[in-house]
């Protein structure tokens, strides 16, 4: 849900009521609801934070964050809320919202600033309009900081995220730029159009081939193991502990996303 760059100005309490109605009434009381407030430099950060804040949400996308000293503020607000609230100490999480070129620089430090961040998500706009750089078919002035946002993210344990591919009406591009975005290490992406789930969904989803593969391994792997012994062959190729570790990560996210697309479809009570 949004309170930003979606919603009007004059429209913002409004959105608040809405967000805080729909909490109450349980319409998503079975999938992860987060809330993208507006940033800081608004002045409405907290007005929008204290008026859906309740247990019912799972947390807030933090947006135009620049330095881990941002999200360190922000976690100390959402403590006093939430002993506000009678709620446990970390009941929010923060998904923080990379917007430009300074916080890219910093985002490893961003991640580990707070133990409520679960997610580096990265937002193109802003960045691109800071750095004056140009969109072009295959998005090459997106390369970097893809990269160092996925690599930010992983190296300080989170998920992290790309940004949504703007040309909501080309389908063939989007499946370029998400399997970019996948083979550079994100985990996942948003998306501006209803259209262009089925095709974020392909790209992030492994393949049968790959899931076969990795069961291999790790069966492989764990029969040698049982046997004492230290090499493993699968497919003609040697197993190494990377390999290994790789194989069993894309397992888990593979059940990862069966069990959310269970909760996805399951209907809220």
């Amino acid at each position: 849900m949004c309170l930003e760059d979606a919603v009007p100005l004059n429209e913002k309490e409004n959105a608040r009521k809405t967000i805080r109605k729909v909490l109450s009434e349980g319409t998503f009381s079975q999938k992860p609801v987060f809330v993208r407030i507006n940033s800081m430099d608004t002045g409405l950060t907290l007005k929008d934070v204290e008026a859906v804040a309740c247990k019912e949400l799972d947390g807030f996308v933090y947006p135009m964050a620049y330095t881990p000293d941002d999200i360190k503020s922000f976690d100390a607000q959402l403590n006093l809320i939430e002993a506000h609230l009678g709620l446990t100490k970390g009941h929010f999480s923060i998904v923080v919202l990379v917007e430009t070129p300074l916080a890219v620089l910093n985002a490893y430090a961003i991640a580990k600033a707070s133990s409520r961040v679960i997610a580096l998500l990265f937002g193109c706009e802003d960045y691109m309009a800071e750095m004056e750089s140009r969109y072009s078919r295959e998005e090459q002035s997106l390369f970097v900081p893809r990269s160092m946002i996925a690599m930010a993210a992983r190296a300080a344990g989170v998920v992290p995220l790309d940004t949504p591919y703007v040309r909501v009406h080309d389908l063939e591009g989007l499946k370029r730029f998400a399997t970019l975005g996948r083979d550079l290490g994100m985990a996942g992406m948003l998306v501006m159009s209803p259209r262009q789930i089925e095709v974020a969904h392909e790209c992030y989803t492994p393949s049968q081939e790959e899931i076969e593969y990795a069961t291999d391994v790790v069966q492989s792997a764990e029969a040698a193991r049982k046997e004492g012994k230290g090499i493993v062959i699968v497919r003609d190729k040697f197993v190494s502990p990377p390999t290994l570790k790789q194989s069993t990560k894309l397992l888990n996210y593979s059940n990862a996303i069966k069990e959310f697309e269970e909760m996805r479809h399951t209907p809220s009570t």
